[in-house]
């Protein structure tokens, strides 16, 4: 049986206190994921494309899937999800919205600057497994003819 391939999460969250419960989840799910944490949008860019502290490529590779934190200094969630949509003609990887809102406007905006999915603070270890569920399918590599 083939060893399955770590899978790469970037958190994107300006509060230490959620991304240490986000860590936590991630802990209980029993998933093999490296978590990155850039503490905003900007910061989110430079691990995006490999500058500033996450110049190392070798280290921070690109990730499976970025959850967002909506509500941010510096560039919020939207606007990274905005930029994303702009950089990556097929986004590489999974964006989710991770906020504590639940305001209808703010979910349509961001399903329509392109996430995949809507989670509410404190994301479950079961909404992770959910969130992450296909990544490594989508990773298989197909046989050589």
């Amino acid at each position: 049986m083939k060893a399955q391939r770590e899978l790469t999460i970037l958190l994107v969250e300006d509060s230490t206190d959620d991304a240490f419960f986000f860590r936590r989840a991630l802990d209980k799910t029993g998933l093999k994921a490296a978590l990155h944490v850039a503490g905003h949008g900007k910061e989110a860019i430079d691990y995006l494309t490999n500058r500033g502290r996450f110049d190392d490529a070798t280290r921070y590779v690109r990730p499976d899937v970025v959850f967002i934190d909506l509500k941010m200094p510096e560039m919020n969630g939207f606007e990274l999800l905005e930029w994303i949509g702009a950089q990556f003609a097929e986004t590489p990887f999974r964006a989710l919205a991770l906020t504590s809102s639940d305001e209808p406007q703010d979910r349509k905006r961001a399903r329509d600057l392109g996430a995949d999915g809507y989670f509410l603070k404190p994301i479950s270890p079961a909404q992770i497994r959910r969130a992450v569920a296909g990544i490594r399918a989508r990773h298989v590599p197909t046989p050589s003819p």
